[in-house]
């Protein structure tokens, strides 16, 4: 955690090169400085179908405005469904014009959005820097993409498709956006596109370049400013005549926004979304995924705990029941304070603290990470309800992970260990 906890300094080598394209001067800033057993989740049936009905009930409002593509993700295709006229002409048009399967590679790019109202700093001499730059890595679905790569630089995006749901995601310390690509790039798959800045202080090459000092992981409590200001300029970068960061125009359904992190990422987007302390203005919501994260000490002076809101993000958190880098305590503590319906928790029985999340080591656990976090991120921002369909796939595999909702599942409680961290 802040202060304390370094996720593993893995490094990916990018398959191809990036181009940087934008700038954003925009921004506001609210965050402040730092010093600084398991179980199958059972439930009655009197329960599940309370909570089945309060799900529905916060759906239904959504699902009446509805005017945007709904993605299905049906074995590893994407059927987009056009609802032009809400939710009922869709089903209809479905039903007498079933939709062709779109089978999406991945683009790749990036662009620069500097927020010139607040500073960086330089933990090795304690210099500040006017200015944070946030240099963020864009993936999106392409139908134009190279056969021999994972992903492709620059790719033509798939305009005629979208516009695409957007997740903004947060990288843990010490690691960039690359070191999570399999699984960002499953997203993009499924029709999303995935927008991850490098934070200034705490990406790999920024720690390498302040001597690989630790001092730097105190640097979280700026992040959730970041993502908020890079969410805000994504969303204005997407308008037609927008200045700046062409590949996002017409590109993103800024209607349909979600975040997700790990480790130290986990937590800035849970602070972002629902600590008081860490409120920044951003555009509407839906989602939050929090992977092997806990809640973000507030700073000094300002209020702390996490809640959560009327109309508030969907919740989902994923964690390992082993993982001694991020205690399972850290996240049922999270999940337990977010008291509202849509929240789901997904327990890995056996993993480490990275390695779920990168395809690199252990493929089984990351291959239900990637099918549970993939049909989260489509149901919430295609205005699905997750029902039982979702938790029978996240319960597909018992003996690997299991998904509850309700209450936090009772894992035993683990002693912190930074050498846990390294694990890969």
């Amino acid at each position: 955690m802040s202060g304390e906890r370094r996720a593993a300094p893995a490094r990916r080598e990018a398959t191809a090169a990036r181009s940087t394209e934008g700038r954003s001067t925009e921004g506001r800033s609210t965050g402040g400085r730092s010093t600084g057993g398991r179980s199958t989740g059972g439930r009655s049936r009197a329960g599940n179908r309370t909570e089945e009905r309060a799900r529905r009930a916060l759906y239904a409002k959504r699902r009446r405005r509805a005017a945007a593509g709904i993605v299905v993700v049906l074995g590893g295709v994407v059927y987009a469904v056009l609802a032009h006229h809400g939710p009922g002409a869709a089903r209809a048009a479905a039903a007498t014009h079933p939709a062709a399967p779109v089978h999406y590679a991945v683009g790749i790019t990036s662009c620069v959005f500097v927020d010139h109202t607040r500073a960086t700093r330089d933990y090795a001499t304690g210099t500040l820097t006017p200015g944070r730059v946030l240099r963020t890595e864009i993936r999106y679905p392409t139908l134009s993409g190279s056969a021999s790569l994972a992903e492709t630089a620059n790719a033509h995006p798939a305009y005629g498709h979208g516009p695409f749901p957007l997740v903004v995601f947060a990288h843990g310390y010490d690691v960039t956006p690359d070191t999570y690509a399999n699984l960002l790039d499953s997203w993009v798959r499924a029709g999303l596109v995935v927008a991850a800045p490098l934070f200034p202080d705490t990406n790999a090459e920024a720690v390498a370049a302040d001597g690989n000092l630790t001092a730097p992981e105190s640097d979280d409590v700026n992040q959730p400013a970041d993502v908020a200001f890079v969410t805000r300029s994504l969303s204005a970068a997407a308008a037609p005549a927008a200045a700046g960061c062409p590949v996002v125009h017409r590109l993103l359904d800024t209607a349909r926004i979600a975040l997700a992190g790990q480790s130290d990422g986990a937590q800035t987007v849970a602070a972002l979304a629902y600590a008081t302390a860490y409120a920044a203005p951003t555009p509407h919501i839906s989602a939050v995924e929090v992977l092997s994260g806990g809640e973000e000490p507030a700073p000094s002076g300002q209020p702390g705990g996490y809640r959560a809101t009327p109309g508030g993000p969907a919740l989902l958190v994923v964690q390992s029941a082993t993982d001694a880098c991020n205690p399972p305590e850290y996240s049922t503590t999270l999940y337990g304070a977010i008291a509202q319906a849509d929240r789901w928790f997904l327990t890995i029985r056996a993993g480490d603290h990275l390695p779920p999340y990168t395809g690199e080591g252990e493929p089984v656990d990351y291959a239900v990470v990637a099918s549970v976090t993939t049909r989260f991120l489509t149901d919430e921002l295609g205005g699905t309800a997750p029902g039982g369909t979702f938790l029978r796939l996240g319960n597909a595999t018992p003996s690997i992970a299991t998904l509850t909702t309700g209450p936090a599942p009772a894992l035993a409680p683990l002693e912190q260990s930074a050498a846990a961290c390294y694990l890969k």
